[in-house]
């Protein structure tokens, strides 16, 4: 009797055992699935995917505006030196692998490649990724990987590929507008920081004048502001390594 409990026992132990790992790989491939897709109910929500984790279709980047170190000066002198940058603005840049799709931009653009399903920055000079299409009320989520050290930032609502209000990823921003808030608008009443290279997710909502900045689900920053009521979504890349993903936006009315 006893013999026939402990094999009763064990029979059990295997069986729930073998459950446990079919839900373990059920879950993760679940997961693998979704990075990059969109769901169901993210469909009947009216949700649109921004990059296909394939290819940089719908993106471009840009050379700098003139001005920062690269136009000319008044009667054709030659362009001014750029400025100094602040110490932890720029990073040291890795090379580009040259093994996934890259981007194809003018002279003095940044650089941009698509690694295992991620938009990785890369290389010289520093610079943006820029959406193709303008938006104006919107809910947008992102995904991002980076060091604690890294400067980089997501824009909305940028008019003509330029200025915008910049959701910040900088832990020490010199003028305050740290991880979670949104540079020349808004800071956040106390220190939020991201997980140092793990993936990461920003919710911006744009909504007429108002904006609310989501972190790993924590709201930084809940704010009203009009200047700038549309354009252009655009990732920064200040020569930290810096990876996105599962970049996705829900229109509002």
């Amino acid at each position: 009797m006893l013999r026939h409990k402990d094999e009763v026992t064990q029979m059990i132990r295997r069986h729930t055992f073998v459950a446990v790992v079919a839900f373990l790989l059920c879950s993760a491939s679940a997961f693998a699935q979704a990075i990059n897709t969109l769901t169901a109910q993210e469909k009947a929500q009216g949700w649109q995917l921004l990059f296909d984790g394939k290819t940089l279709n719908g993106w471009h980047p840009a050379a700098p505006p003139e001005g920062r170190g690269r136009g000319r000066g008044r009667e054709g002198a030659p362009p001014a030196a750029p400025a100094a940058p602040t110490p932890g603005q720029v990073g040291t840049p890795k090379p580009c692998t040259g093994k996934g799709a890259t981007s194809q931009g003018p002279a003095g653009a940044s650089h941009w490649e698509v690694v295992n399903g991620s938009i990785v920055g890369c290389g010289e000079p520093t610079g943006y990724l820029n959406s193709d299409r303008s938006f104006k009320n919107f809910v947008l989520a992102i995904d991002f990987k980076c060091s604690a050290e890294t400067n980089s930032g997501v824009y909305v609502r940028s008019p003509k590929e330029n200025g915008g209000y910049e959701v910040q990823i900088w832990r020490q921003q010199p003028a305050g507008y740290n991880t979670g808030g949104i540079v020349g608008t808004a800071k956040t009443a106390r220190d939020f920081t991201f997980k140092p290279d793990q993936w990461n997710h920003y919710e911006i909502t744009a909504d007429g004048d108002h904006l609310i900045v989501k972190l790993n689900g924590e709201t930084t920053v809940d704010v009203h502001d009009a200047r700038f009521p549309e354009g252009n979504i655009r990732v920064q890349y200040q020569q930290f390594p810096i990876e996105v993903r599962n970049i996705k936006l829900r229109p509002l009315p």
